[in-house]
């Protein structure tokens, strides 16, 4: 077991060695290097102010639902424990984060590693795991996007296994229904993924037949079009005003387009037509 998953082991270790002498230094260190955007402690404050009881706010007053739902369910009993200690959440979360960039480091070292080279995938998981740009951009502001790589992950990584195996094997109940819950979970991480999640459904549901490559490319010629259509009356300039109008229009296109099923062409057949031939008497 441990030649087997030796490099996957290390990586963990070193990451979460790291982010405990992180999650356990000074406090200041949370909030000057960690967390550090102010969209982050909205989230922090409506989980604290969930798990004492006075439900989905911000300010204690107004109802707010300006997050997306599963990280906020994850902080919920982490910011429980605010009730005992304010930094005590922040150090628990670093710990979390790390785990994800480990995970997510991990996934992508399996799934490269499968496609390409196991080399290849050592190298890409190196780079997320101890990368400053990721760090920076995914995890450090304690927002949501170090889940949704998490699952997006998690997601490609399991689509590539069932698109290796549907062709030998037969499809089962379990397969499907595992690939149904990792959807809603990407789409509960960041809610525009639905669009991702739609597309793979797609590409599975229709995974026998020609539609699998032309529908998406008439949900994207529709989006295109229509945005393009929009920005091209009202100017880039004027867009975010009709954004509504947009959405509106793209979901009545999707509506009203039909999928046209293009019917498939008989195979011709060489046909031999037999001459008759006169011979001389």
């Amino acid at each position: 077991m441990m030649r087997k998953y030796w490099f996957e082991i290390l990586l963990v270790i070193v990451v979460m060695t790291i982010s405990a002498y992180a999650a356990f230094s000074d406090a200041q260190n949370l909030s000057n290097r960690w967390f550090i955007r102010d969209d982050a402690y909205y989230y922090f404050k409506v989980a604290q102010n969930i798990s004492e009881g006075h439900g989905s706010t911000f300010d204690g007053i107004n109802r707010t639902n300006g997050y997306h739902p599963l990280w906020l369910w994850i902080n919920v009993p982490v910011f429980a424990l605010a009730r005992f200690d304010l930094i005590l959440p922040l150090r628990i979360l670093l710990l979390l984060l790390s785990g994800l960039t480990a995970a997510t480091a991990v996934l992508l070292y399996r799934l490269i590693g499968k496609v390409i080279t196991p080399a290849i995938g050592a190298v890409a998981a190196i780079y997320w795991a101890f990368s400053k740009e990721v760090l920076v951009q995914v995890y450090q502001q304690g927002l949501e996007t170090g889940i949704a790589a998490f699952f997006i992950a998690l997601f490609a990584y399991k689509l590539f296994e069932f698109e290796k195996s549907w062709r030998t094997q037969p499809v089962t109940p379990r397969q499907l229904a595992t690939l149904g819950v990792i959807a809603v979970l990407v789409i509960f991480s960041r809610l525009d993924l639905v669009f991702l999640a739609g597309m793979a459904g797609i590409w599975i549901v229709f995974r026998r037949h020609s539609l699998r490559y032309l529908l998406p490319l008439d949900l994207v010629f529709i989006f295109v079009s229509v945005l393009l259509a929009i920005i091209f009356r009202v100017t880039f300039r004027e867009y975010f005003k009709y954004t509504d109008v947009a959405a509106t229009m793209i979901a009545l296109s999707l509506v009203v387009a039909r999928p046209s099923r293009t019917p498939a062409l008989a195979p011709t057949r060489s046909r031999r037509h037999s001459r008759s031939r006169h011979h001389p008497r």
